[in-house]
């Protein structure tokens, strides 16, 4: 048996659906929860639009902003690596798992879905950083 990862496509599968199953759920209520407060604005001194206040309402919608992106991407980036999770069970269930070819297969499969995704999380992130209330 050759160096390299060794998988177990049943666990990858069954991985890859727990994955959905809280991109589908657990971020998909979270996000929604993030939307909410996101909506209701900064209620902090209302009235004060000048001074150490005024920091900290912008600091706080930009903290808001931040957090609703990320909250709406992560359900995104989740459904990316269960697809390519649920994909490497499918295809390679009955492969030869100790070949360097299939080992490769898969590495580029899985190395592409986590580029994919943390290309969204970090796209997220940088457009919360640049919202203002």
């Amino acid at each position: 048996m050759g160096d390299g990862v060794q998988i177990q496509t049943d666990q990858v599968g069954d991985f890859g659906q727990g994955l959905r199953k809280d991109a589908d759920s657990g971020f998909a209520a979270a996000a929604g929860r993030g939307a909410d407060l996101h909506r209701q604005g900064v209620g902090l001194g209302a009235q004060i639009n000048a001074g150490p206040i005024m920091e900290v309402k912008q600091k706080y919608a930009a903290a808001l902003a931040a957090t609703d992106a990320n909250l709406r991407v992560y359900p995104v980036a989740a459904g990316i690596l269960a697809d390519v999770a649920e994909e490497v069970a499918r295809r390679f269930a009955h492969a030869d798992m100790t070949s360097a070819v299939t080992q490769q297969q898969i590495q580029t499969m899985l190395g592409g879905a986590i580029t994919h995704a943390q290309s969204l999380i970090d796209q997220a992130q940088n457009m919360g950083r640049g919202l203002q209330p």
